[in-house]
């Protein structure tokens, strides 16, 4: 045998070790089901059942599949002609739109039609759940506020330009306006959820961006991608980040998490106080969680364990190839491989406390997002594998000091039961501030006693901030 043929022998039983020794071993699921179709969502819990699409692209054949605790086919919808979105879970009804303009409600369980409806022109934005309505575009200028149980009409109201985006909270904020080529600016107006009345308007120069929500605020990004902080029942102004180029991208708690520099660093921003800092990203970003003080940070090759105060790292796990990172229970769920070319797929739950995986499933195709049941964790493919994962027990994750108990997005603390205008921001209106910054010394002009009882009461104004300087990479540059 030649040194050459001995070393190629060598390689490439180096590398079968490293995948095979360095892997994780599976878990083994509670039970284990396929369809014959591919499956394009992640599953709905409706009752005690669960619900997802599946079909054929190629034939343009597309269902709703309707499974039991044990995963078995219960009931199938009838065929879908047009690939749907998401559908979207309602009380004993499932509701799904597709790419051409139809909408349409199925009852749970046995996915029955009980209504569709169409719309004018196909959908630009998918159909939003509002409470136990449906937000829906009905035409290009024109905004619809269907029942989920009947599809009738709730409300609707037509713009005098083009609606471009739009975000569901407690009140609906709309992002409309003419199209500009070389300069595209927006305006916002919010309305009301129930009615559709119009609660504001503002005129100021605004980007595209989904609308961001947590508490009584929205978070909108100006034409120059400055992070703007609003009342979202009154429009009033109560934060503006003092640095350009900046682009929102989720609410964690009382975090605001966004990104700079065309995708390759990420700012993580506090509410409370507007302290932030940096880091700079290896490569594009597919995921982002956090529980406790903890942010879990996903790009294409790693997923990094940071402090969300100050961005210190706990840890950091080589992924090689990540496909997606979706945030789940008290971590966040990635879908990898140990190269492009390996031919097993990993789903992989992994938990702030340390950076092993918690249970992990073997594949050959992307996985949804898992979904916590009574029996177990429900994890579909998307090459129609189905398997009930057994049910994790949680690590012990560190919580934030400054906010008791272990958080989940959606609870945070600040502006509990309040008002975001209860914060002693200035009377203004988003248009009428459109240069001005929120600053603590501007909300008060006389100190008694008194306010000063009353202001241990009231969360922290925002400050002028610095653009972050703190980097976990080791890198100085700043923004």
């Amino acid at each position: 045998m030649s040194s050459r043929l001995l070393g190629v022998i060598l390689i490439i039983i180096s590398i079968l070790a490293f995948h095979l020794l360095g892997s994780q071993p599976e878990t083994q699921a509670i039970w284990q089901r396929s369809i014959s179709e591919k499956i394009y969502s992640d599953p709905l819990a409706v009752g005690d059942r669960f619900v997802f699409i599946g079909g054929d692209k190629g034939k343009r054949e597309y269902k709703l599949y309707e499974i039991d605790a044990n995963g078995n086919t219960t009931a199938q919808s009838v065929q879908l002609p047009n690939l749907p979105y998401e559908p979207l879970a309602f009380e004993n009804l499932v509701v799904v739109g597709d790419y051409a303009r139809m909408i349409r409600g199925f009852s749970v369980p046995g996915l029955k039609l009980a209504w569709e409806s169409g719309t004018i022109e196909p959908f630009r934005i998918p159909p939003i759940k509002s409470g136990e309505n449906l937000i829906v575009q009905s035409t290009s200028d024109s905004l619809f506020c269907l029942d989920s149980k009947t599809g009738e009409p709730v409300w609707d109201h037509t713009f005098t330009d083009t609606l471009v985006n739009y975000g569901v909270d407690k009140t609906i904020v709309c992002l409309h306006g003419y199209a500009d080529l070389k300069n595209p600016q927006w305006k916002a107006t919010a309305l009301d959820a129930d009615s559709g009345e119009v609660l504001w308007t503002s005129t100021s120069p605004l980007a595209a961006d989904t609308p961001l929500f947590v508490q009584n605020i929205c978070v909108l990004a100006s034409n120059e991608g400055e992070m703007l902080i609003v009342d979202q029942f009154t429009g009033k102004l109560l934060y503006k980040h003092p640095v350009k180029g900046l682009k929102s991208l989720q609410v964690l708690n009382e975090h605001l998490i966004m990104l700079a520099a065309g995708g390759s660093r990420l700012i993580c921003m506090s509410l409370m106080d507007g302290s932030s800092w940096t880091t700079t990203m290896q490569s594009n970003l597919t995921g982002i969680a956090r529980y406790g003080n903890r942010l879990l940070i996903a790009d294409k090759k790693a997923l990094r364990c940071l402090s969300v105060d100050d961005g210190s790292s706990f840890w950091t796990r080589n992924l090689e190839d990540v496909y997606n990172a979706l945030p789940y229970r008290n971590g966040i769920f990635v879908t990898h491989k140990d190269s492009f070319f390996a031919r097993t797929t990993f789903g992989s739950y992994i938990e702030t406390d340390k950076s092993a995986s918690r249970w992990i499933a073997h594949g050959s195709s992307n996985f949804m997002k898992p979904l916590l049941t009574n029996s177990g964790e429900l994890l579909l493919a998307y090459n129609g594998d189905m398997r009930m994962m057994p049910k994790s027990s949680t690590g012990d994750s560190s919580t934030d000091i400054s906010i008791p108990g272990a958080k989940t997005p959606g609870a945070p603390d600040f502006w509990k039961n309040k008002n975001a205008s209860d914060t002693g921001a200035p009377a203004q209106t988003l248009s009428d501030a459109a240069t001005a910054t929120v600053t603590a010394s501007e909300t008060r002009t006389e100190v008694t006693e008194e306010d000063d009882e009353a202001d241990e009461e009231k969360p922290a104004i925002p400050k002028e901030i610095a653009p972050p300087v703190v980097d976990d990479w080791n890198k100085k540059d700043g923004l």
